[in-house]
Parts: C-alpha cells; structure tokens; sequence
C-alpha cells in the first residue's frame, strides 16, 4: 500500500525517502513516481520478451532481468529526487501565493503534530490606560533598538526620526515640580494626575507642591509617599485638567475614578477619592524595567537648572550602562534639576526616573519603573519608609544611652555637636524634645524615627522642655556626610 503524508513521499517499491523542499513539490514527486513505475513496467515487459528470445536458461534470464533492474533503479532514484525537487522549486518561485499562508501551519508526520514558527505580534503598551508617548518603531530599527549601533546611514536616519518622535510626545508628559523652596522635575502616568518623581524631590508625605505642566501652566498638588531606600516618590495633581491640554481617548473619558496598582499595572478604583471627572491629564505609557539591557537606547527629559520660562523640559539621548533591580544606570547627561524626571525607552515607554548624579554628568542612576510599580500601594496610601542613598538627615544631637532595654527614657539631649543643624537652631544640652515637626516625642528612638521621616534641606519646629519652659525653635535638617 502506497503511503503518502503531506511534505513527504514513500514509496513501497523501497526506493529512500525524498525529502521536499516545498510541501508544494509533493504533487510533483507523487506526478514523477507514477511516471517512472509505468515507464519501468513497460520496459520490464519489453525486456522480458528480449531476453525470453535468446538461446539460454530461464534460470539465466530471470538473473539478467533483476539485475538490470535493480542497476535501473539504482540509478534513476537519484534522478527522480533532482526532478522532484526542481518542480517543487518551480511551482514555489512561480506561484508564491500557492505556499504562503496567513494562518499557522500544522503539518502531520507519522500521527505527530508539528507546530510551524509563527511571527509574534508587535508588544502593545502595557497598562490600563496606554498613555499617549508609545511610538512604534520604524520599519528596520529592530537590530539597533535592542542596542546595535548604527552600521549604516539608513540605521542612523531612522534612529534619529524614531527619537525625535518620541521625544515630541515625552515632553508633553515631563513635569517641573516645586515644593518648597526646593524644585526637581517629575512625569504624570496616569488620567487622574498621579506625577512620579524621586523621594528627594517629593520629601515629607502630605505637604502641598506646585506642578509646572509642559504649556507653563500652575497647578496645585500633594506629596504622597516616598520610598526613600530607593529614592521613588508619589505626587499628586489637585486641580482638574482643561480641555485644551486633556487626552481624551475613548478608553480614558470611559472611566472616573482613582487608580491603584494591581499586579504590574494601574488600574481603577471604584472607591477611590479622586475629584477625576471625566477630563483627563496627558499621561506616559509605562514600560517595564525587567525586560532592559545594557546598551540599549534611551530618550532622558527633565529641566536642568529648574524652570525656565518660555523653555520645554530639555531632552536628552543616550545609552544603559548597566541594570540592576534597584539601580538603572545610564550616560544620558543630567544636572541638578533633572531629578524625578522621566527615563524613555526607543518605543516612549517609561522606565525610569532619575535620582543621582554620579561621578560624572554622564553616569547617572535612575529609579527602576518596576519600584514604583512593587510600592505602589504604600505611595499611594502617603507612608514614607527607609532612608535614602546619599541623604541620611541628621540634627546633630546624641541621647542618653540605653539602659538595658528599657526604651521609656525620655528625649533628652546628653549633647549637641559643634557646627551641627541642632547647634544652628540653639538647643542645648539638657533640654528634652517634647514634639518634633508636629509630631508629640517621648522618647529619644521616637525622636530617631522622627528625623528619619524629613529630608535634608527640611524646616521644621523643635519643642522642647528647657527646665520647665516649652521653647519652640526651628530647625534646618542636615545630611550625613
């Protein structure tokens, strides 16, 4: 019995297996097979009859037929395997809409089912709301998008267009924050105005902040919380957004409400105290820093020096250099003022913020997306936990020592450090801190975890007890060198 899979031809005569290049060629070797057995049975009669003629034994006669036959076959087998495969050439180059296909093709094999490779689809922006930033990348960016360079003129062109689009749209994003009498710079990621920036731009929870949008309008906002271990900070937008600057896509003027993260990625909240109303603000489309590698490109926004009137934030372009999970690494050029601003991928997705300066202007560290992402819930509830890298505050007083484990020994100053902030503000050894920052102090840890809470640059009140007069002095935080 003849069997035939589809891709493949065996023949019972014991001829190998011929091996298709095409699924198309298998008509073809099937249309030459039938070809060659009627031509070898019409020979073999023909033979049979000659040799019957001759004057020799039949015993002699069968040996001569099964020998020609099978050097026949031996060399025609070769033959039929080129004239197969040339026909499946053929027809494939000639007709290439006969082999191509827009669905998956599965083929069968001796009952086995063999999943053919199928082109995956473009990654679409992750999140709920997708943001307006994400720019697909230009047709023949793929090698130098995963962080090739450019090798020719053509690579360089499209590098250069695929920026300048994404930067166009990242500065409508990039906000300039101002709290106090400090300013950085930060990014709104969602409709209803929640703004990342970096824990020291942010400082204390609850405090009021002034946000500079891209058209150099004023809105008021809130602190949130602040991730200090690794410099991550949460602001929110108060005011409501207007018409003229609101992304009203479909999908975002459907939904009012707050947003919390669930998973990796911002949701809404029914019960959220968001005064959104339908209007939205202009927000990034988040990415995600696990997928990154060093050397891939970067896009960098933010507003060196602070807010410059008639000036959009100043983009920058540049490479990762290295990647942690607590630590982005890259060259792109910052300075003072760049703080809390947004780190871009090539397709305008977020996956950074900026914290430190290093060494150099060209060897910054930037906040992993993925931080916010795993503190999401805490920020958005106002907590402020850990210190932060490089910005330990201080007051500069020492307390009485513990004794044992007793730890209801009251704050007082055993004593004040020369030149310090505590000094500055004119405590005195001896006085014992009642409230610290408007929060009550009874012990000398509580006015630890006190100081812990501000950040360097802070002006707060000190209460303290001075042999039963209450003194109220202010003081300005200091930072661990």
């Amino acid at each position: 019995m003849r069997q035939v899979t589809l891709g493949r031809v065996v023949l019972d005569s014991g001829l190998k297996r011929i091996e298709s290049m095409e699924w198309i060629s298998t008509g073809a070797s099937l249309l030459a097979d039938l070809v060659f057995r009627g031509f070898l049975a019409n020979l073999e009669g023909v033979m049979e009859l000659h040799f019957k003629t001759e004057i020799c034994s039949r015993m002699r006669t069968d040996k001569m037929i099964r020998n020609f036959r099978k050097s026949l076959i031996s060399r025609s087998r070769v033959v039929l395997g080129c004239v197969a495969a040339s026909l499946g050439i053929v027809i494939g180059l000639c007709f290439p809409a006969a082999v191509r296909s827009e669905e998956p093709v599965r083929v069968t094999v001796n009952k086995l089912a063999i999943p053919q490779p199928q082109i995956k689809p473009q990654t679409k922006p992750r999140g709920v709301f997708p943001g307006i930033t994400f720019v697909a990348l230009e047709e023949g960016l793929d090698r130098v998008a995963r962080g090739a360079e450019p090798r020719s003129i053509r690579e360089l062109q499209l590098l250069e267009d695929q920026q300048s689009k994404v930067s166009q749209k990242i500065i409508e994003v990039t906000v300039n924050v101002q709290q106090g009498t400090a300013q950085g710079s930060g990014v709104i990621i969602t409709p209803d105005g929640y703004v990342l920036t970096a824990a020291h731009v942010a400082g204390k929870p609850g405090r009021e902040a002034t946000v500079i949008l891209s058209d150099g309008r004023r809105v008021r906002a809130k602190t949130l919380g602040t991730n200090r271990g690794m410099d991550a900070g949460l602001i929110q937008i108060l005011d409501l957004p207007s018409r003229s600057t609101a992304d009203r896509s479909a999908a975002d003027r459907s939904v009012a409400g707050g947003y919390v993260a669930k998973g990796s990625v911002v949701t809404a909240s029914a019960d959220s105290t968001s005064s959104f109303s339908g209007e939205v603000w202009p927000h990034a489309t988040l990415g995600k820093s696990g997928d990154l590698h060093p050397g891939q490109w970067v896009i960098a926004t933010g507003h060196p020096g602070g807010w410059i009137e008639d000036r959009p934030a100043v983009v920058r372009a540049g490479r990762l250099l290295n990647i942690m999970r607590s630590t982005i690494v890259s060259d792109c050029a910052l300075i003072g003022g760049d703080s809390g601003g947004p780190l871009f991928d090539l397709n305008g997705r977020l996956i950074g913020i900026h914290s430190r300066i290093g060494t150099e202007t060209a060897d910054n560290m930037h906040v992993p997306i993925d931080i916010y992402q795993d503190s999401w819930d805490r920020l958005a509830a106002g907590q402020a936990w850990g210190t932060l890298p490089g910005y330990k505050p201080v007051i500069g007083v020492v307390g009485p020592e513990r004794n044992g484990t007793a730890t209801n020994q009251p704050a007082e100053i055993v004593k004040v450090i020369n030149g310090s902030p505590a000094a500055a503000a004119g405590l005195k050894e001896g006085d014992i801190v009642v409230r610290f920052d408007d929060s009550a102090v009874a012990t000398f840890e509580e006015l630890q975890r006190a100081v812990e809470g501000v950040a360097p640059g802070d002006r707060v009140s000190v209460e303290v007890d001075r042999q039963g007069q209450r003194l109220r002095l202010r003081i300005i935080v200091g930072q661990d060198s």
